[in-house]
């Protein structure tokens, strides 16, 4: 049986600039390096997958079908960026423990820093976690990445160093650091050629 190598992809801060919050499309601007670092990765054959928790709709500030129309523009963006489909699948968690939104009020297994999404992916394309990246700019995207074994790259900004996402989880202190710290999507094509 063939194992894929993927690359798990947070999406705020990783593949667009942070902003709080993505309410508008007229807020979405790509990071320094997407086109380059995408297409890399699509011709090392890594299934592309985004994973990404979306706390605007647990707080109210979208639904969650605005928080879709939203989210498949930036596909769509992409895909029209790099000249091809992009994305072989995409895994939102909208939940929250502290959710003002009633229905999304829970501290789901599926919300970075547990590793849910990323199980749920393994199971449906057959990955290799210690072939495969989860790149985020939160320490929760590294613990995630690191609790099911992937290799792990924290992309540095400015939220890089904010406090752990809220969660029951309970992890080792290791499971913080990051294999990798880079400044920009270009640093990381070197580290998907050591994996394939």
């Amino acid at each position: 049986m063939k194992f894929n190598h993927a690359l798990f992809l947070d999406r705020d801060g990783t593949l667009i600039k942070e902003c709080n919050g993505l309410l508008h499309e007229t807020q979405i601007e790509f990071e320094e390096g997407i086109k380059e670092f995408l297409s890399h990765a699509i011709n090392k054959k890594f299934k592309i997958i985004m994973i990404s928790n979306q706390t605007v709709v647990s707080k109210g500030l979208l639904t969650y079908d605005q928080m879709l129309f939203l989210n498949n523009k930036i596909i769509k963006k992409i895909d029209e960026l790099c000249n091809k489909k992009v994305f072989d699948d995409v895994y939102i968690c909208p939940f929250h423990p502290d959710a003002q939104v009633k229905k999304y009020k829970r501290d789901s297994n599926y919300r970075k820093p547990k590793p849910g999404m990323l199980m749920k992916a393994k199971q449906k394309f057959n990955i290799s976690f210690h072939r495969s990246l989860m790149i985020g700019d939160r320490i929760s995207d590294v613990i995630s990445g690191n609790l099911v074994g992937c290799n792990t790259v924290l992309k540095l900004n400015e939220y890089s160093s904010a406090r752990l996402i809220k969660s029951d989880l309970e992890y080792l202190p290791k499971m913080k650091k990051p294999d990798y710290k880079v400044n920009s999507l270009k640093d990381i094509i070197p580290i998907m050629d050591t994996l394939t």
